[in-house]
């Protein structure tokens, strides 16, 4: 998966957690980062749930990318 996010220059989302929104007054360039930010975020938790077990899809299903990435790592730590 980690080729496939590197390719798609979108490994940076399960890399950093989630930025803080930007205020009202910031840069159009920081929002727009952020806005990009929270795209790729949605495209890589899709991936993310697409190559998962059914079970894990619903226990994971309202999380955001890195923090699916980061709990991911501790249930298969466990094993």
């Amino acid at each position: 998966m980690r080729i496939v996010l590197n390719q798609e220059r979108k490994e940076h989302v399960i890399i950093k957690s989630v930025p803080n929104e930007p205020c009202t007054n910031s840069l159009r360039a920081s929002k727009d980062k952020f806005e990009k930010h929270m795209d790729d975020m949605l495209d890589v938790g899709c991936l993310v749930l697409d190559t998962i077990t059914l079970e894990l899809q619903k226990q994971q299903e309202y999380v955001v990318s890195y923090e699916m990435i980061q709990n991911l790592k501790e249930i298969y730590a466990r094993q």
